[in-house]
């Protein structure tokens, strides 16, 4: 089995910008290699696949003529009609095809860990220099794989390199249009981190680049996480690698189409990355994370101040400015956004008429953010609970397990769970 990184974590490689790269962010300077030199194999974890699945591995097979694809089959269902008949497809693509289906359901990061194992102890020799892990259901360009490994071995500080991400079936409904627009947004963050604080928040979990040495030296993902690419992100921060997204590296995912299906993944995401910051051993590794929670906080206590100054206008020693003070900086701040908004569909190279209407329009963005700001608030309400539920779990009386029960069952209606459960057959 892969070993779990150790307490006793090395002191950072390498560049490591700090606050300074927050003003001037920092540049890598590339190092040359032989890119024909470089081995890579991937590894695809797979649950109920489908015909996008059979696709991706045609895809990276043809393209990349030396890359070796390792098919994960996280115990599919037999019953499943579909689900043989895709795997011998997927068999039959090129004998550098290896499908494996793991003794039990062991969910993504387990998975994966069971690939990287094959891959660390299977005789094909040398050992290659970058895996890549992929979601099933991801879709990529001839250039996607080449760009990626070559701006991971460009330096020999990073320890992995992400994908640019776009929606897939941005086109379905105005909820995948909204992702759409948020993922634009993810990229540009993500482009606009490298160098700060050794790279972006997360290496996300649908197409990256890891350095072999890398993976081995952090021992692989962590099982039972919530959010498996931010908490392994974070480790390799913390083990001193720097991380980034690469600009021509294109793939699409799908989506939730409902709002249901999204406001599980979100639930999902924000206390995952909750639980991330409560167990990272350096903090400048998730320093992103801290400042926009930090934001978060702030804006709620602005906005409790207002609603004070309104109730109790001059009295109490609350000035009558203040809530004028605060309206105007709220425009002013929500201008400077709306304007870089505008400015970042430049790059969205696929964005229609529709696209424009909801981005000028505020409004369709506005009742998505405070949706998803309410899934936040959820998350920490969440860990405060969790908090009081291990001190009355302590004491152990009747009443204080029947309160943890209707809790526990109020806060799993809302999707809020402490385990991922999405895949387990």
């Amino acid at each position: 089995m892969l070993s779990h990184v150790s307490s006793n974590v090395s002191a950072p490689r390498g560049l490591y910008a700090g606050l300074r790269s927050f003003i001037v962010p920092v540049r890598y300077t590339r190092s040359p290699f032989d890119a024909e030199a470089v081995r890579a194999c991937a590894v695809i974890p797979t649950y109920k696949p489908e015909t996008i699945t059979v696709r991706l591995v045609e895809g990276l097979v043809r393209w990349n003529p030396r890359l070796r694809v390792y098919v994960v089959d996280d115990c599919t269902p037999q019953d499943y009609a579909e689900g043989a008949r895709i795997f011998e497809r997927i068999t039959r693509i090129s004998s550098r095809v290896t499908l494996l289906r793991t003794p039990v359901n062991a969910l993504k990061a387990g998975a994966l860990n069971y690939g990287l194992e094959h891959v660390f102890e299977e005789r094909w020799k040398p050992m290659p220099d970058v895996v890549l892990t992929l979601d099933d259901d991801v879709v990529i360009v001839p250039t996607t794989v080449r760009n990626l490994v070559t701006e991971l071995m460009a330096h020999e500080d990073f320890g992995a390199v992400c994908s640019q991400c776009h929606v897939l079936n941005k086109n379905r409904n105005l909820l995948t249009r909204l992702q759409g627009l948020e993922y634009l947004g993810f990229n540009a963050t993500r482009l606009a981190d490298e160098g700060f604080f050794m790279g972006p928040l997360v290496m996300h979990g649908m197409l990256t680049a890891f350095r072999t040495s890398a993976l081995q030296e952090i021992g692989g993902f962590i099982e039972g996480h919530l959010i498996e690419d931010y908490e392994i992100t974070a480790r390799l921060k913390t083990a001193g690698w720097s991380v980034k997204s690469a600009v021509n590296s294109d793939a699409w995912t799908v989506v939730p189409e409902t709002l249901g299906k999204l406001w599980r993944q979100r639930t999902r995401w924000s206390y995952g990355g909750i639980t991330v910051i409560d167990g990272v051993k350096r903090l400048p590794s998730v320093m992103q994370d801290l400042i926009g929670h930090g934001t978060f906080w702030a804006i709620i206590f602005t906005i409790d101040i207002l609603i004070v100054s309104i109730l109790f206008g001059g009295g109490g020693g609350v000035s009558p400015q203040i809530p004028y003070w605060i309206i105007g900086l709220s425009v002013f701040q929500l201008a400077i956004w709306y304007v870089f908004q505008l400015w970042l569909m430049r790059l969205y190279k696929e964005k229609d008429i529709y696209d424009w209407l909801i981005r000028l329009s505020l409004v369709p963005e506005f009742i998505y953010v405070n949706v998803l700001s309410l899934v936040l608030l959820g998350a920490y309400f969440f860990l405060f609970f969790n908090v009081l539920t291990n001190a009355a779990s302590r004491r152990g009386t009747l009443a204080a397990r029947r309160v943890v029960g209707f809790g526990s069952a109020l806060f799993r209606f809302f999707g809020y769970t402490k385990s991922w459960g999405t895949r387990i057959s």
